[in-house]
């Protein structure tokens, strides 16, 4: 045997022949035939045989020191501009040399999932992002050097290190604990055609999450009269929507690492947490919020 074999713990990831991330976690994208089967009549034996081929999506996890071909990506995908890219993941030896590529032609954003933000979650920040190309393709490596540039904000992002903003309700947000995981999600359809094994993919419906809060009784006072006026009331219309946004913070909790903007915000439900005689917990309230858009305003790389 020429060759040794080699951890699986050293990849990294590039966009249209760009160093883009250094990958924490890769789940999915492989390439599956999909099975046929014929029941005969004079045998109790199936015949088998492979029809259409079907490229599974592939599950990055990514921390925020992704580099900026990556992050300019999911801001435009956000911003409804949907582009499709190349992208390849390049598995290495111990010492980054580059052993085998996995390619991605003309993929697109299907899925962003952000972690749950919490005070007391001391986690670093990693966002899974989802990939859907239209082929796979397995290529060998010819021992090149993989090694990137490093962006400290790896180290930066911790969970706990955020604030999160809701325009007119800018006091009643400064003691927020948590913000549910959120995920953005792009609807991909297939144009499967008799003349070609592969189909080819293409964008369609997009889904906003909804956004879950946790907040200190002490200020729910302005956000009973907002969801009062908004969901009793009925006063629901575009111009009684508000601005949010998420802000993502440095270990100073001044540094803005990044700043994700959510416009035409309305309030749909205010639940008072659970009661229990000496319970020794902070009181808190939750509160849900849809949003009609989610957009990437900064980030730093």
């Amino acid at each position: 045997m020429s060759a040794r074999s080699y951890a699986a713990g050293r990849f990294a990831f590039s966009i249209d022949g760009a160093f883009a991330a250094y990958i924490k976690k890769v789940q999915g994208g492989i390439t599956k035939g999909e099975l046929a089967t014929h029941n005969l009549g004079t045998t109790n034996i199936q015949k088998k045989h492979l029809a259409t081929i079907t490229h599974e999506t592939a599950t990055l996890s990514i921390g925020l020191g992704m580099g900026k071909p990556l992050w300019d990506w999911i801001k435009a995908s956000f911003d409804k501009d949907f582009q499709v890219k190349t992208c390849a993941l390049t598995a290495a030896d111990f010492n980054y040399k580059a052993m085998a590529t996995r390619v991605f032609q003309d993929a697109y954003i299907k899925k962003v999932t952000l972690p749950a933000f919490e005070g007391s979650n001391k986690e670093p920040v990693y966002l899974d992002v989802e990939i859907d190309p239209e082929i796979i393709r397995y290529e060998p490596a010819g021992g090149e050097d993989i090694k990137g540039d490093e962006n400290p904000n790896t180290k930066k992002a911790l969970c706990s290190n955020f604030r999160f903003e809701v325009s007119g309700l800018e006091e009643s947000c400064k003691r927020i604990s948590k913000v549910d995981s959120l995920a953005w999600e792009q609807k991909v359809v297939k144009d499967e055609v008799g003349a070609f094994r592969e189909p080819t993919k293409h964008a369609a419906a997009l889904t906003v999450p909804n956004i879950k809060l946790s907040i200190s009784m002490a200020d729910i006072g302005p956000w009973a009269d907002w969801h009062k006026s908004f969901v009793i009331d009925g006063k629901c219309t575009d111009s009684d929507e508000k601005t949010a946004s998420l802000v993502l913070l440095g270990p100073d909790l001044n540094e803005e690492l990044v700043r994700i903007n959510f416009n035409h915000v309305g309030i749909i439900s205010l639940e008072q947490d659970g009661l229990e005689a000496n319970s020794e917990n902070v009181a808190r309230f939750s509160v849900e919020l849809y949003a009609e858009e989610m957009v990437i305003d900064s980030y730093a790389t």
